[in-house]
């Protein structure tokens, strides 16, 4: 296995990498560059787009034309080629939340955490008042109160295993009717280091960037354990994702924050032996505002 680089260029807070297997393209954001970047499998081109406030994260839709974003103002649809955004709904009703990690369920709905902007930087209060919801159109349900910094979100249907950075550890939650129900706590971290985002594998391996340490940590659903690490050369992984002709690729995101040699923060990719699975997409029919 040989680490490539696929963005060269420094990201503060990379951030929310997702792969549309139909067009080949990468999307993924630096969160307080306020910037959003697709990249293309074929022809190795980056395009971007600078926002007004933060991007946190993107879901796909059923239309490969339009995403959902996730701006600190709220979800809003987004016209890949021309650019054009329509507000559809704001979760958050606090002042200085933004968003964070999210991913679409097996019903097309997307599951998005937010957060308190306090609890950025290595002097946050760490309070856990944000919220974990569940948004279908307009449609807002909160399903976890008390969450501090939301991360990484998989699926596994009847099961969702969910990253809340401040307790750094997976949970197990049995997700159906709206309602979370909490089975196990699989992993937790102890060493200093924190749990960001994840992905999972069709053979039912976490792939868990682990912030200030490094690495991709592969933890074995089936074994409950670790089984190996991916070292990287920069210190803060924030995300990862499959993606690739043959979705056996495993693309990260990183962060240049409090890292000694901020220029290698960018995106990487790696091969494995083993695949990711599509993502789900929402059903514009439930989300798209008229202008």
């Amino acid at each position: 296995m040989k680490l490539q680089t696929v963005h060269p260029r420094s990201l503060t807070l990379g951030e929310g990498p997702i792969w549309d297997e139909r067009i080949q393209t990468l999307y993924f954001v630096d969160i307080l560059k306020k910037t959003l970047y697709r990249w293309n499998y074929a022809t190795r081109q980056t395009h971007s787009v600078v926002f007004n406030d933060y991007i946190s994260c993107v879901a796909l839709t059923e239309d490969t034309a339009q995403i959902l974003i996730a701006l600190e103002s709220g979800i809003h649809t987004y016209i890949v080629e021309t650019g054009q955004i329509y507000f559809v709904c704001q979760p958050e009703s606090q002042a200085n939340f933004r968003f964070n990690d999210g991913r679409v369920d097996w019903n097309g709905n997307w599951l998005l955490g937010s957060m308190n902007n306090l609890n950025n930087g290595p002097d946050a209060p760490l309070l856990p008042d944000a919220t974990l919801y569940k948004i279908d159109g307009v449609k807002v349900s909160p399903l976890l109160k008390g969450v501090t910094i939301s991360n990484g979100i998989v699926f596994r249907k009847p099961y969702i295993y969910f990253i809340d950075s401040k307790i750094n550890s997976i949970r197990k939650f049995v997700y159906e009717q709206d309602q979370f129900t909490m089975i196990e706590e699989i992993f937790k971290l102890t060493d200093g280091t924190t749990l960001d985002g994840m992905c999972i594998s069709t053979n039912d391996k976490l792939y868990i960037a682990n912030w200030a340490g490094a690495k991709i940590i592969v933890f074995d659903l089936i074994k409950a354990k670790v089984i190996d690490e991916i070292p990287l050369p920069c210190l803060n992984p924030t995300s990862c994702t499959f993606g690739g002709p043959e979705m056996n690729e495993l693309f990260i995101t990183t962060s240049s924050i409090d890292d000694s040699n901020v220029t290698i923060a960018g995106v990487y990719v790696i091969p494995l032996s083993e695949k990711g699975m599509p993502e789900n997409k929402v059903s514009l029919n439930s989300f798209y505002n008229e202008p």
